[in-house]
């Protein structure tokens, strides 16, 4: 039997979110992933990129404000896998080759994916058929990737 003071028993290994398609709802995926008590660079990335995604959702699926975007993240104790699904009328992204992602030189958008791709440990834009992207990170790592 476990004490009222142990965190790993209140510890949140699953994650489900449903959001309007409106960037005020950031924050609260946000704090959603805080409240998971992960590793201080997980938190950090894992909310960058999550906030990337559901940013592109926002901006480039054709989604209405009332439209909602579907986030789910598990921890597995070393991997973070976050999935951000959209109800867009474009259906599912293209495969993109990793690595081929390149923001415009002095850009002020297209930074989002290049991000995923430059600081996940996997990604990718299958869900069976359904709009959206995943991702992975993985902690610890045996090295820090280069930006």
């Amino acid at each position: 039997m476990g004490h009222p003071s142990d965190e790993s028993e209140s510890q949140v290994h699953r994650l489900n979110l449903s959001i309007r398609a409106k960037p005020e709802n950031l924050g609260r995926i946000r704090r959603a992933l805080v409240g998971m008590k992960l590793p201080d660079q997980v938190i950090r990335e894992g909310t960058l990129l999550t906030s990337e995604l559901v940013t592109n959702s926002i901006r480039h699926a054709g989604l209405e404000r009332d439209d909602y975007i579907e986030v789910a993240a598990t921890w597995s104790g070393t991997v973070l896998r976050v999935i951000v699904r959209d109800s867009g009328p474009g259906g599912p992204p293209p495969e993109i080759e990793a690595g081929s992602i390149r923001p415009s030189p002095g850009g002020q958008s297209g930074w989002g994916l290049y991000l995923v791709d430059k600081l996940a440990t996997r990604w990718g834009t299958n869900l069976e058929g359904s709009a959206g992207f995943w991702f992975e990170l993985e902690y610890p790592r045996a090295a820090e990737p280069s930006i």
